[in-house]
């Protein structure tokens, strides 16, 4: 695959971009029969509605309905493919929809919608570009390093899987939507880095986050039960977003700021107050202030540890409490569920036992005492091997660097992009600790199900947005926007 910048080959006629040539889907000579064709199809196509809606049920009729505006849908995106992530991001967002798939699990729209535009983005390459590229980037090998070890891992578990393990039904669909949502996250990530060209773009993502940030205080303190996305690290975005732009947007305003602030300190006492006992869902956010605050200033930071200890040694017995109590329903129980599919795992170290592989093992030797492994390094090792593991930890590495490096060279700008820089280096940490503690980027099988997709993907997208800020803000740039 050749890397090469992606603007190198945009084509840009009459100062409109993204404009793109589709004679190669029709010849110019079978434009007239194209027409009637168009004409014979949407006749016979009323026709069979008519049908479907009279003598069927009347919601196939609705989905055949529907399709036209599907095609159109996609040919627009075709044509503005760099507005894939915003659609993404707002699709899991705010869509609460989902495809039934005849298991436990369902099909979100935002995996849909990620898989057809990558499908679209490889296809305007093959046949438009005329060549397979991507913007360079040191992240990119590591990236596509995993994905194919997960496809190895896919074909390789079946070829060399145990003769006693017993296989349901479901379970090749199951493997195989795994696989999907293994391939797809790295694809929205790589969608993201590539495809998003203007800062314009990034604060329409962020902004798009932080609105359903406040619209998910409503929802979580139980006001209205909204029907929008509020899981996975969710509460950790928001506020590794409102902190880092209260902290570092030196240009935003006090006001600005004070409200930035204000939603980070809500979602915190949700989180570290209300729900103390869900650790693995409050302590990723209270990583990501930690990061924010040490970014800020080193003496910032020995005062918060100072306030801190206060803050725990006064209530020292209500914090012990706390601690023994998620020792005992999840510390404990993690150990022992980590030691127990090391017994499988040690015999599958090179490309593991495939996507949602170690499930089948679970069940055949030792079906009264599966357990759910609740770590993302525990499972992506079980699944894709020690060369699917060295990918995946080397993806999050480099993502770590390139940030803490962008957010040195960003420093004392005080604008938006030094902002968002930290706060999205705060997340990425806070998601490296949040793997240890939950499936919250991969999302597993038997846990999330795929329907997890609707949350992780959150994370991929805005920790592709650091290359983004790195190349659209070389050194020695100015600041194109400002908060």
């Amino acid at each position: 695959m050749a890397i090469v910048n992606r603007n190198q080959s945009r084509q840009i006629e009459g100062g409109t971009e993204d404009r793109l040539d589709l004679s190669f889907l029709v010849p110019v000579e079978w434009l007239p029969w194209a027409r009637v064709a168009v004409i014979l199809g949407v006749l016979g196509m009323a026709a069979g509605l008519g049908f479907l809606i009279a003598k069927r049920n009347p919601a196939y009729g609705l989905l055949a309905a529907a399709m036209p505006l599907v095609v159109l849908g996609v040919m627009f995106m075709l044509l503005h493919l760099k507005y894939a992530p915003v659609v993404v991001m707002s699709v899991a967002a705010f869509v609460p929809l989902s495809l039934p798939t005849g298991t436990g699990s369902r099909l979100v729209l935002s995996l849909a919608f990620t898989s057809l535009f990558a499908g679209l983005w490889v296809f305007r390459m093959w046949l438009v570009d005329k060549r397979f590229h991507l913007t360079p980037s040191s992240i990119n090998l590591p990236l596509l390093g995993f994905v194919v070890a997960v496809l190895v891992s896919l074909a390789w578990s079946n070829v060399f899987m145990d003769p006693l393990v017993f296989l349901s039904r479901s379970f090749p669909f199951v493997q195989g939507a795994s696989a999907l949502v293994m391939v797809m996250l790295p694809a929205a990530f790589l969608m993201a880095a590539n495809l998003v060209d203007s800062l314009k773009m990034i604060k329409a993502m962020v902004a798009m986050l932080l609105v359903a940030g406040v619209i998910g205080l409503v929802k979580q303190y139980e006001v209205f039960d909204f029907p929008f996305n509020t899981g996975g690290l969710y509460t950790t975005w928001i506020i590794a977003l409102s902190a880092g732009l209260a902290m570092f947007g030196n240009r935003m305003g006090f006001v600005w700021r004070g409200l930035f602030l204000a939603l980070a300190g809500v979602w915190v006492f949700w989180g570290a107050i209300l729900h103390v006992s869900w650790v693995s869902g409050w302590l990723p956010g209270l990583v990501a202030i930690v990061v924010l605050i040490s970014l800020r200033s080193k003496k910032l930071a020995v005062l918060a540890a100072v306030v801190m200890a206060v803050v725990v040694y006064v209530n020292q017995t209500y914090y012990a409490g706390v601690v023994n109590q998620e020792d005992t329903e999840s510390g404990n129980t993690r150990l022992a569920a980590w030691q127990q599919n090391w017994r499988v795992t040690s015999q599958h170290l090179l490309f593991g036992t495939g996507p949602a592989g170690y499930a089948a093992y679970y069940m055949s030797y030792f079906p009264k005492e599966a357990m759910a492994t609740h770590s993302n390094y525990v499972d992506i090792l079980a699944q894709t091997g020690v060369v699917g593991f060295a990918f995946y930890t080397a993806i999050f590495g480099l993502i770590a660097w390139k940030g803490y490096r962008l957010c040195r060279r960003l420093k004392g700008r005080g604008d938006f992009t030094e902002a968002l820089a930290n706060s999205l280096l705060a997340g990425t940490v806070a998601g490296i600790v949040a793997m240890a503690l939950g499936d919250w980027l991969i999302p597993f099988a038997y846990t999330q199900t795929i329907a997890g997709f609707d949350h992780s993907v959150f994370s991929w997208l805005l920790m592709a947005l650091i290359p983004v800020l790195d190349r659209l803000t070389p050194p020695g740039a100015e600041a194109a926007l400002h908060a």
